[in-house]
Protein backbone atom coordinates (compact mmCIF):
# COMPACT_ATOMS: atom_id res chain seq x y z
CA UNK A 1 0.00 0.00 0.00
CA UNK A 2 1.12 3.06 -1.27
CA UNK A 3 1.96 5.63 1.71
CA UNK A 4 1.99 9.74 0.62
CA UNK A 5 4.95 11.94 1.41
CA UNK A 6 4.85 15.48 1.61
CA UNK A 7 7.49 16.47 -0.84
CA UNK A 8 6.64 20.31 -0.02
CA UNK A 9 8.03 20.41 3.07
CA UNK A 10 9.92 16.88 3.23
CA UNK A 11 8.81 15.35 5.69
CA UNK A 12 8.90 17.67 8.47
CA UNK A 13 6.13 20.70 8.77
CA UNK A 14 2.76 19.05 7.50
CA UNK A 15 2.05 21.19 4.55
CA UNK A 16 0.18 18.59 3.22
CA UNK A 17 -2.34 19.13 5.87
CA UNK A 18 -2.10 15.98 7.63
CA UNK A 19 -1.71 15.91 11.82
CA UNK A 20 1.23 13.79 11.26
CA UNK A 21 3.94 12.93 8.92
CA UNK A 22 3.31 9.57 7.04
CA UNK A 23 6.60 8.62 6.80
CA UNK A 24 6.78 9.62 10.61
CA UNK A 25 4.61 7.31 11.32
CA UNK A 26 5.57 3.87 9.92
CA UNK A 27 9.07 4.69 12.04
CA UNK A 28 7.15 6.29 14.83
CA UNK A 29 8.38 3.63 17.69
CA UNK A 30 11.77 5.54 17.88
CA UNK A 31 10.01 8.55 18.96
CA UNK A 32 10.25 7.80 22.79
CA UNK A 33 13.65 6.40 22.77
CA UNK A 34 15.19 9.81 20.55
CA UNK A 35 12.87 12.27 22.47
CA UNK A 36 14.24 11.11 25.47
CA UNK A 37 17.93 11.51 25.24
CA UNK A 38 20.63 14.13 25.78
CA UNK A 39 23.71 13.04 26.64
CA UNK A 40 24.55 9.37 25.70
CA UNK A 41 27.10 7.27 24.64
CA UNK A 42 26.39 5.40 20.99
CA UNK A 43 28.16 3.92 18.11
CA UNK A 44 28.38 5.44 15.50
CA UNK A 45 28.29 3.93 11.84
CA UNK A 46 30.69 5.82 11.52
CA UNK A 47 28.22 8.55 10.03
CA UNK A 48 28.33 12.37 9.31
CA UNK A 49 26.25 15.00 8.01
CA UNK A 50 27.45 18.12 6.29
CA UNK A 51 24.12 20.56 5.27
CA UNK A 52 24.22 23.03 2.60
CA UNK A 53 21.75 25.24 3.87
CA UNK A 54 23.31 28.39 5.18
CA UNK A 55 26.51 28.64 3.38
CA UNK A 56 29.61 28.56 3.66
CA UNK A 57 28.78 28.87 7.37
CA UNK A 58 26.51 25.40 7.74
CA UNK A 59 25.29 22.51 9.99
CA UNK A 60 27.88 19.54 10.27
CA UNK A 61 27.39 16.79 12.11
CA UNK A 62 27.99 13.15 13.71
CA UNK A 63 24.99 10.37 12.94
CA UNK A 64 24.87 7.75 15.73
CA UNK A 65 22.30 6.00 17.98
CA UNK A 66 21.54 6.93 21.59
CA UNK A 67 23.23 3.94 22.21
CA UNK A 68 25.52 1.28 22.27
CA UNK A 69 25.08 -1.27 19.18
CA UNK A 70 27.08 -4.20 17.41
CA UNK A 71 24.96 -3.97 14.51
CA UNK A 72 25.65 -0.04 14.32
CA UNK A 73 27.24 -0.28 10.80
CA UNK A 74 24.43 -1.35 9.29
CA UNK A 75 22.05 1.90 9.94
CA UNK A 76 24.45 4.21 7.17
CA UNK A 77 25.98 1.71 4.38
CA UNK A 78 24.19 2.08 1.39
CA UNK A 79 25.90 -0.79 -0.32
CA UNK A 80 24.70 -3.06 2.27
CA UNK A 81 21.21 -1.97 2.37
CA UNK A 82 21.51 -2.73 -1.71
CA UNK A 83 23.36 -6.03 -1.09
CA UNK A 84 20.42 -7.29 1.38
CA UNK A 85 17.51 -5.77 -0.43
CA UNK A 86 16.62 -3.61 2.35
CA UNK A 87 12.66 -2.45 1.60
CA UNK A 88 12.25 1.08 2.08
CA UNK A 89 10.78 0.94 5.46
CA UNK A 90 13.72 -1.28 6.54
CA UNK A 91 16.00 1.84 5.68
CA UNK A 92 13.57 4.50 7.02
CA UNK A 93 13.85 2.26 10.61
CA UNK A 94 17.69 2.33 10.05
CA UNK A 95 18.01 5.75 9.48
CA UNK A 96 15.52 6.73 11.99
CA UNK A 97 17.69 5.33 15.08
CA UNK A 98 20.30 7.74 14.33
CA UNK A 99 20.49 11.15 16.29
CA UNK A 100 21.92 14.53 14.07
CA UNK A 101 24.12 15.43 16.79
CA UNK A 102 25.38 18.51 14.93
CA UNK A 103 26.91 22.06 15.72
CA UNK A 104 27.90 24.77 12.64
CA UNK A 105 30.71 25.24 11.00
CA UNK A 106 32.78 27.22 8.32
CA UNK A 107 33.64 25.41 5.19
CA UNK A 108 36.73 27.00 4.61
CA UNK A 109 37.99 26.81 8.10
CA UNK A 110 36.68 24.01 10.14
CA UNK A 111 38.17 23.52 13.53
CA UNK A 112 37.52 23.07 17.00
CA UNK A 113 37.61 19.89 18.93
CA UNK A 114 33.90 18.92 17.37
CA UNK A 115 35.39 19.35 14.24
CA UNK A 116 38.11 16.82 14.89
CA UNK A 117 35.87 14.70 16.10
CA UNK A 118 33.76 14.55 13.33
CA UNK A 119 36.89 14.52 10.61
CA UNK A 120 38.47 11.47 12.95
CA UNK A 121 35.22 9.23 12.90
CA UNK A 122 34.65 10.17 9.13
CA UNK A 123 37.78 8.05 8.63
CA UNK A 124 36.84 5.00 10.36
CA UNK A 125 36.30 1.73 8.59
CA UNK A 126 34.42 0.62 11.41
CA UNK A 127 31.60 1.20 13.56
CA UNK A 128 33.18 3.83 16.87
CA UNK A 129 31.49 4.60 20.06
CA UNK A 130 31.23 8.39 20.14
CA UNK A 131 30.16 9.76 23.96
CA UNK A 132 27.40 12.55 23.16
CA UNK A 133 26.24 15.52 25.24
CA UNK A 134 23.57 17.44 23.97
CA UNK A 135 22.44 21.08 24.33
CA UNK A 136 18.91 19.79 24.29
CA UNK A 137 16.95 17.04 23.35
CA UNK A 138 16.50 15.78 19.66
CA UNK A 139 13.81 16.64 17.43
CA UNK A 140 11.83 13.48 15.90
CA UNK A 141 11.63 14.21 12.53
CA UNK A 142 12.79 13.76 8.80
CA UNK A 143 14.26 15.65 6.03
CA UNK A 144 14.26 14.17 2.44
CA UNK A 145 16.46 14.68 -0.23
CA UNK A 146 16.58 13.07 -4.09
CA UNK A 147 20.76 12.77 -3.57
CA UNK A 148 20.65 11.58 0.39
CA UNK A 149 19.90 9.08 2.08
CA UNK A 150 17.03 10.75 5.00
CA UNK A 151 18.47 12.54 7.89
CA UNK A 152 16.52 12.80 10.64
CA UNK A 153 16.52 13.92 14.70
CA UNK A 154 18.64 16.82 15.21
CA UNK A 155 19.68 18.38 18.11
CA UNK A 156 22.39 21.06 19.53
CA UNK A 157 25.69 19.44 20.13
CA UNK A 158 27.92 20.87 23.36
CA UNK A 159 31.01 18.17 23.26
CA UNK A 160 31.38 14.83 21.38
CA UNK A 161 34.59 12.80 22.11
CA UNK A 162 35.36 9.20 20.79
CA UNK A 163 35.61 6.85 23.41
CA UNK A 164 37.77 4.25 21.41
CA UNK A 165 40.50 4.91 18.52
CA UNK A 166 39.13 4.73 15.30
CA UNK A 167 39.81 1.83 12.92
CA UNK A 168 41.50 3.27 9.97
CA UNK A 169 43.62 2.07 6.71
CA UNK A 170 47.05 2.68 6.04
CA UNK A 171 45.94 3.83 2.34
CA UNK A 172 43.13 6.56 4.14
CA UNK A 173 45.79 7.84 6.96
CA UNK A 174 48.52 8.42 4.14
CA UNK A 175 45.89 10.39 1.88
CA UNK A 176 44.62 12.29 4.52
CA UNK A 177 47.78 13.12 5.78
CA UNK A 178 49.23 14.02 2.10
CA UNK A 179 48.24 17.36 1.97
CA UNK A 180 49.91 17.71 -1.67
CA UNK A 181 47.66 15.25 -3.77
CA UNK A 182 45.06 16.93 -5.36
CA UNK A 183 41.57 15.79 -4.27
CA UNK A 184 40.45 14.26 -7.45
CA UNK A 185 43.67 12.20 -7.33
CA UNK A 186 43.13 11.50 -3.76
CA UNK A 187 39.13 10.17 -4.55
CA UNK A 188 40.67 7.73 -7.81
CA UNK A 189 43.27 5.96 -5.16
CA UNK A 190 40.68 5.32 -2.38
CA UNK A 191 38.78 4.08 -5.28
CA UNK A 192 41.57 1.56 -6.57
CA UNK A 193 41.60 0.53 -3.31
CA UNK A 194 38.59 -0.78 -3.48
CA UNK A 195 36.86 1.59 -0.58
CA UNK A 196 33.11 1.29 -0.78
CA UNK A 197 31.60 4.70 -2.81
CA UNK A 198 29.66 5.93 0.24
CA UNK A 199 32.84 6.27 2.33
CA UNK A 200 34.82 7.97 -0.11
CA UNK A 201 31.88 10.51 -0.25
CA UNK A 202 32.39 10.64 3.48
CA UNK A 203 35.42 11.53 3.90
CA UNK A 204 35.61 14.13 1.03
CA UNK A 205 32.62 15.52 2.38
CA UNK A 206 35.01 15.93 5.96
CA UNK A 207 36.95 18.34 3.94
CA UNK A 208 40.05 15.56 4.76
CA UNK A 209 41.35 15.46 0.96
CA UNK A 210 43.16 17.86 -1.22
CA UNK A 211 46.22 20.14 -1.40
CA UNK A 212 45.96 22.18 1.87
CA UNK A 213 45.01 25.77 0.64
CA UNK A 214 42.04 24.26 -0.72
CA UNK A 215 40.67 21.44 1.58
CA UNK A 216 36.99 22.92 3.14
CA UNK A 217 34.19 20.79 4.09
CA UNK A 218 31.92 19.50 1.30
CA UNK A 219 27.88 19.27 1.82
CA UNK A 220 27.32 15.55 1.69
CA UNK A 221 25.09 16.14 -0.84
CA UNK A 222 27.91 17.95 -2.95
CA UNK A 223 30.21 15.23 -2.45
CA UNK A 224 28.15 12.56 -2.95
CA UNK A 225 27.71 13.98 -7.00
CA UNK A 226 31.00 15.09 -6.88
CA UNK A 227 32.77 11.69 -5.49
CA UNK A 228 30.29 9.94 -8.93
CA UNK A 229 31.77 12.64 -11.13
CA UNK A 230 35.25 12.11 -10.59
CA UNK A 231 35.23 8.30 -10.67
CA UNK A 232 33.30 8.04 -13.71
CA UNK A 233 35.34 10.40 -15.27
CA UNK A 234 37.99 9.04 -14.82
CA UNK A 235 36.67 5.89 -16.33
CA UNK A 236 35.22 7.37 -19.44
CA UNK A 237 38.66 8.94 -20.22
CA UNK A 238 40.20 5.49 -20.25
CA UNK A 239 36.79 3.94 -22.26
CA UNK A 240 37.72 6.75 -25.18
CA UNK A 241 40.59 4.86 -25.80
CA UNK A 242 39.21 1.24 -25.99
CA UNK A 243 37.60 0.05 -29.95
CA UNK A 244 33.76 0.63 -30.15
CA UNK A 245 31.17 -2.36 -29.01
CA UNK A 246 30.56 -4.73 -31.73
CA UNK A 247 26.96 -5.71 -30.77
CA UNK A 248 23.71 -4.30 -29.31
CA UNK A 249 23.76 -5.09 -25.35
CA UNK A 250 20.48 -4.95 -23.42
CA UNK A 251 20.58 -4.86 -19.13
CA UNK A 252 17.63 -4.76 -17.25
CA UNK A 253 16.80 -4.54 -13.17
CA UNK A 254 14.75 -3.05 -10.56
CA UNK A 255 14.61 -1.97 -7.07
CA UNK A 256 12.39 -0.14 -4.46
CA UNK A 257 9.97 0.63 -7.55
CA UNK A 258 12.87 1.93 -10.11
CA UNK A 259 12.79 0.11 -13.22
CA UNK A 260 15.74 0.49 -15.66
CA UNK A 261 16.66 -0.65 -18.71
CA UNK A 262 20.37 0.12 -20.16
CA UNK A 263 21.50 -0.25 -23.78
CA UNK A 264 24.87 0.18 -25.27
CA UNK A 265 24.83 0.54 -28.62
CA UNK A 266 27.50 0.21 -30.83
CA UNK A 267 29.23 3.89 -31.58
CA UNK A 268 31.68 6.29 -29.72
CA UNK A 269 31.52 6.98 -25.83
CA UNK A 270 27.78 8.99 -25.55
CA UNK A 271 25.72 8.56 -22.21
CA UNK A 272 21.90 9.58 -21.29
CA UNK A 273 19.95 9.19 -18.83
CA UNK A 274 15.99 9.34 -19.43
CA UNK A 275 13.80 9.53 -16.22
CA UNK A 276 9.49 8.93 -16.26
CA UNK A 277 8.88 9.25 -13.14
CA UNK A 278 5.00 8.47 -12.42
CA UNK A 279 2.29 9.98 -10.83
CA UNK A 280 2.04 8.59 -7.16
CA UNK A 281 5.97 7.99 -7.21
CA UNK A 282 8.02 10.07 -5.12
CA UNK A 283 8.01 13.88 -6.37
CA UNK A 284 5.28 13.76 -8.71
CA UNK A 285 2.41 12.76 -5.88
CA UNK A 286 0.10 15.07 -6.74
CA UNK A 287 0.90 15.09 -10.50
CA UNK A 288 -1.53 13.30 -13.75
CA UNK A 289 0.92 12.47 -16.24
CA UNK A 290 4.30 11.30 -16.01
CA UNK A 291 6.97 13.23 -15.05
CA UNK A 292 9.73 13.47 -17.80
CA UNK A 293 13.28 14.37 -16.43
CA UNK A 294 16.81 14.11 -19.51
CA UNK A 295 20.15 15.03 -19.31
CA UNK A 296 22.76 13.53 -21.56
CA UNK A 297 26.75 14.40 -23.36
CA UNK A 298 28.30 13.86 -26.54
CA UNK A 299 32.15 12.33 -26.33
CA UNK A 300 33.34 15.81 -25.31
CA UNK A 301 31.46 15.13 -22.52
CA UNK A 302 29.62 17.87 -20.42
CA UNK A 303 29.97 21.83 -19.37
CA UNK A 304 27.44 22.20 -17.44
CA UNK A 305 25.66 19.97 -14.20
CA UNK A 306 22.83 17.89 -15.56
CA UNK A 307 20.75 19.94 -13.53
CA UNK A 308 17.31 17.88 -15.02
CA UNK A 309 18.72 14.28 -13.42
CA UNK A 310 20.51 15.52 -11.13
CA UNK A 311 22.98 13.31 -8.92
CA UNK A 312 21.02 10.31 -10.26
CA UNK A 313 22.85 11.11 -13.68
CA UNK A 314 26.38 10.76 -12.42
CA UNK A 315 25.34 7.68 -10.01
CA UNK A 316 24.27 5.90 -13.29
CA UNK A 317 27.19 7.17 -15.39
CA UNK A 318 29.36 5.77 -12.49
CA UNK A 319 28.19 2.62 -12.88
CA UNK A 320 28.18 2.10 -17.08
CA UNK A 321 31.48 3.54 -16.68
CA UNK A 322 32.57 0.58 -14.65
CA UNK A 323 31.20 -2.01 -16.88
CA UNK A 324 32.63 -0.36 -20.19
CA UNK A 325 35.92 -0.16 -18.57
CA UNK A 326 36.07 -4.10 -17.41
CA UNK A 327 35.13 -4.93 -20.99
CA UNK A 328 37.57 -2.55 -22.28
CA UNK A 329 35.16 -1.35 -24.86
CA UNK A 330 33.52 2.22 -25.50
CA UNK A 331 29.39 2.35 -26.69
CA UNK A 332 27.03 4.53 -26.67
CA UNK A 333 24.65 4.44 -23.31
CA UNK A 334 21.11 5.22 -23.06
CA UNK A 335 19.73 4.82 -19.35
CA UNK A 336 15.42 4.51 -19.20
CA UNK A 337 14.60 4.37 -15.83
CA UNK A 338 10.73 4.05 -14.67
CA UNK A 339 9.52 5.36 -11.03
CA UNK A 340 6.43 3.73 -9.78
CA UNK A 341 4.09 4.46 -6.96
CA UNK A 342 6.35 1.69 -4.61
CA UNK A 343 9.11 4.02 -4.42
CA UNK A 344 6.63 6.50 -1.70
CA UNK A 345 9.89 8.27 -0.01
CA UNK A 346 13.50 9.28 -1.60
CA UNK A 347 16.58 7.34 -0.62
CA UNK A 348 19.48 8.75 -1.96
CA UNK A 349 21.13 7.90 -5.49
CA UNK A 350 22.93 4.78 -4.34
CA UNK A 351 19.35 3.23 -5.60
CA UNK A 352 20.27 4.18 -9.02
CA UNK A 353 24.29 3.63 -8.89
CA UNK A 354 24.11 0.18 -6.82
CA UNK A 355 21.16 -1.01 -9.10
CA UNK A 356 22.58 0.04 -12.27
CA UNK A 357 25.68 -1.77 -10.99
CA UNK A 358 24.00 -4.86 -10.35
CA UNK A 359 22.32 -4.67 -13.78
CA UNK A 360 25.77 -5.46 -15.49
CA UNK A 361 26.18 -8.53 -13.03
CA UNK A 362 23.56 -10.42 -14.56
CA UNK A 363 23.11 -11.65 -18.41
CA UNK A 364 22.42 -9.46 -21.06
CA UNK A 365 20.34 -9.78 -24.19
CA UNK A 366 22.59 -9.09 -27.50
CA UNK A 367 20.35 -7.94 -30.88
CA UNK A 368 21.67 -6.42 -34.28
CA UNK A 369 18.86 -4.18 -34.76
CA UNK A 370 18.18 -1.05 -32.18
CA UNK A 371 14.28 -1.49 -33.23
CA UNK A 372 14.47 -5.19 -31.50
CA UNK A 373 16.02 -3.90 -28.57
CA UNK A 374 13.23 -1.43 -27.94
CA UNK A 375 10.46 -3.60 -28.41
CA UNK A 376 11.81 -5.77 -25.47
CA UNK A 377 12.81 -2.34 -23.52
CA UNK A 378 8.56 -1.86 -24.31
CA UNK A 379 7.73 -5.24 -23.50
CA UNK A 380 9.27 -4.52 -19.83
CA UNK A 381 8.23 -0.80 -19.40
CA UNK A 382 5.27 0.87 -18.85
CA UNK A 383 6.02 3.49 -21.70
CA UNK A 384 6.22 2.16 -25.24
CA UNK A 385 9.29 2.81 -27.54
CA UNK A 386 7.33 5.45 -29.64
CA UNK A 387 7.53 7.33 -26.50
CA UNK A 388 11.53 6.88 -25.65
CA UNK A 389 12.11 8.01 -29.40
CA UNK A 390 10.73 11.05 -28.82
CA UNK A 391 12.72 11.86 -26.03
CA UNK A 392 15.72 10.81 -26.71
CA UNK A 393 18.34 12.86 -27.94
CA UNK A 394 20.70 9.47 -28.75
CA UNK A 395 17.58 7.90 -30.16
CA UNK A 396 17.20 11.13 -32.76
CA UNK A 397 21.28 11.05 -33.12
CA UNK A 398 21.27 7.17 -34.24
CA UNK A 399 17.78 7.49 -36.79
CA UNK A 400 18.92 10.98 -38.55
CA UNK A 401 22.88 10.78 -38.23
CA UNK A 402 24.73 8.26 -40.34
CA UNK A 403 28.36 7.25 -39.61
CA UNK A 404 31.50 7.45 -41.31
CA UNK A 405 31.13 3.65 -41.56
CA UNK A 406 27.96 4.04 -43.55
CA UNK A 407 29.70 5.69 -46.46
CA UNK A 408 32.77 2.73 -46.70
CA UNK A 409 30.83 -0.16 -46.20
Amino acid sequence: MRIPVCVICKGGKLLCGKKVCPILERVKFWKKTIENVKDFVGTSPPSLFVGRAFYPRVFVGILSPPQQMESAGLLDFPEKWFEQKSTIDQILNYRGQLVYSRFKSDVKNPKGKLMEVTQELSMSKKPTDVEIQLKKKPRFTFSFDPWVTPIGNPAPVVKAELTENPSVERRVEYLVSDHDIKAQDAVLELYKHKLPVSRIQKIFSAGLLGVTIQRKLCPTRWSITATDSIISRSSIDKIKNYPELNEIRLFSNTYLGNHFEILLIPGPWRFEVIEAKFPGSVWNLTGRRVAIYSDWENYWGRKTYADRVGGAYYSARLACSEYLRSIKRQASVLVLREVYEEYYAPMGVFVIRETCREAFKKSHETFSDLSQALNVVSNRMKLRKEFWYKNSKLLEEFRVQKSLKYYWT
